[in-house]
């Protein structure tokens, strides 16, 4: 009980909720690794890679003002702000720069923050083709887009619309539902080197698309998801295939 609560209250309010409404979820909360800094998380996963060479990279990232600056000049005109970088955002970023995927699969675009790094990192190593899937949020999508700044796609755009036009040429953007178009998409491309899920958080949803990815990932590939307290999916499914995982926040990474 002693754990129980001191995780509690280490843990945001909305997610507090999420654990006392589903008691499935306490098992998680107790078992859970604690959140990592992003350095520390890539370094649990890639433990042969120089912290220094890390600590370069996450400098570089954050340093790349003409990456920002080309991101928010999409953003701001329709949604009135500047993009919001989050901790998590360095993580994907630096998992990227040291994995170096020839292929990574991505679920849940929206406005397209994620590709925008994903694809960025994918520059900068000179390789690397990033297949997004995502149906389009015209509506709030509940256990989705819903807990969001904005729950819905700007009006006349699709999902990925901030994404810089001098990334694109990595990118391969299908819209749909990701139960038809997950496993067509493995169909060509039957290895991946990253799997990344950001859609449908509902834990039928995850966990149909950790299982469905699984036997694609390549080995020493990864696996990872954002909000993955979301549901218990990601967490069993770790378990289950005897995978220790790290995380930054709620955003969650293994290797196979």
């Amino acid at each position: 009980m002693s754990r129980v609560l001191t995780r509690l209250a280490k843990t945001s309010p909305a997610d507090i909720w999420k654990f006392l409404s589903d008691p499935g979820m306490i098992p998680v909360l107790v078992s859970s690794p604690p959140s990592s800094s992003p350095i520390d998380a890539v370094s649990r996963l890639f433990p042969d890679a120089p912290r220094e060479q890390l600590a370069a990279l996450r400098l570089q990232f954050l340093m790349d003002h003409d990456f920002f600056r080309a991101v928010d000049q999409n953003m701001v005109p329709r949604r009135h702000r500047r993009a919001v970088w989050r901790d998590w955002y360095e993580f994907l970023y630096m998992l990227v720069r040291v994995l170096k995927p020839g292929v990574f699969v991505e679920t849940g675009v929206f406005d397209g923050q994620s590709s925008s790094v994903i694809l960025r990192a994918m520059e900068e190593n000179g390789r690397g083709k990033l297949i997004s899937i995502d149906l389009p949020a015209t509506d709030a999508i509940a256990g989705s887009t819903h807990r969001m700044l904005e729950s819905t796609l700007p009006p006349g755009c699709n999902p990925g619309w901030v994404v810089p036009e001098y990334l694109r040429g990595r990118y391969d953007l299908r819209f749909g539902d990701a139960r038809v178009l997950l496993p067509e998409a493995f169909k060509s491309f039957p290895e991946v080197d990253v799997f990344f899920h950001d859609s449908l958080h509902t834990y039928d949803h995850m966990y149909f698309e950790y299982t469905c990815a699984w036997p694609h990932v390549t080995p020493g590939g990864l696996v990872i998801s954002d909000d993955i307290f979301w549901s218990r999916a990601f967490h069993q499914f770790c378990r289950e295939n005897n995978r220790p995982y790290v995380r930054v926040g709620g955003f969650g990474g293994m290797r196979k």
